[in-house]
């Protein structure tokens, strides 16, 4: 099987290979890391950035992992373990679950000059107020594999788009919490009518 050349994105300045950009981009963003030594191969590391979204925090996570054989069993097994560690925890963080404020890339490097094609939209999830999305990065044939965009449409894509943006293949970043902003907002109108209704009853019955 001949390899296929690695082609650099059309809007980016950097490299052909997809992984360095992305760590690149990560800190020059403001994600921070307890490790910060050069990336090798066989690596598993955590970028870190705290968000401020209107009244509510959150976090953007990047979970980088380096995987030297591939496999969806694989894939499942990384996406279900860090579920795990990004669930809320404590009474307000789980009260503020339904924001969606934290954000977790799941990035399985993988290590092959073959085109990856996995349909990865069923491994998205959205549990204890953490998005999780998987995505599949291939450094020798500068492949990146996002979610498809028309899955779980109105959370995903603004993400994917953020992601895109990082790698060089977006010129914006988008607004990413745009979705959380909207609930919020739509969680205080819907608070206000109640109090309304009842301060109406008291003044009516």
């Amino acid at each position: 099987m001949s390899k296929i050349k690695a082609v650099k994105p059309p809007e980016s300045p950097g490299d052909t290979n997809p992984l360095t950009r992305l760590i690149e981009a990560l800190l020059r963003e403001g994600f921070t890391t307890e490790d910060q030594s050069d990336w090798v191969e066989g690596q598993e590391r955590i970028y870190r950035r705290k968000e401020r979204i209107l009244f509510t925090s959150g976090e953007t996570a990047f979970v980088l992992i380096d995987f030297p054989e591939f496999s969806e069993k694989v894939l499942k097994q990384a996406v279900e373990g860090i579920k795990n560690i990004f669930t809320a925890k404590g009474t307000l963080a789980k009260a503020m679950t339904v924001f969606q404020t934290i954000t977790v890339y799941v990035c399985i490097v993988a290590r092959a000059e073959t085109p990856h094609n996995e349909r990865l939209g069923r491994y998205i999830s959205r549990v204890g107020g953490a998005i999780v999305i998987p995505v599949i990065i291939i450094p020798d044939i500068n492949q990146v594999v996002y979610p498809a965009s028309d899955e779980k449409l109105g959370i995903v894509r603004p993400r994917i788009e953020f992601l895109q943006y990082l790698l060089g293949e977006r010129k914006e970043a988008g607004t990413m919490h745009r979705q959380t902003i909207q609930t919020f907002w739509v969680s205080i109108a819907i608070v206000g009518v109640l109090i309304l209704g009842v301060i109406v009853s008291m003044f009516t019955s």
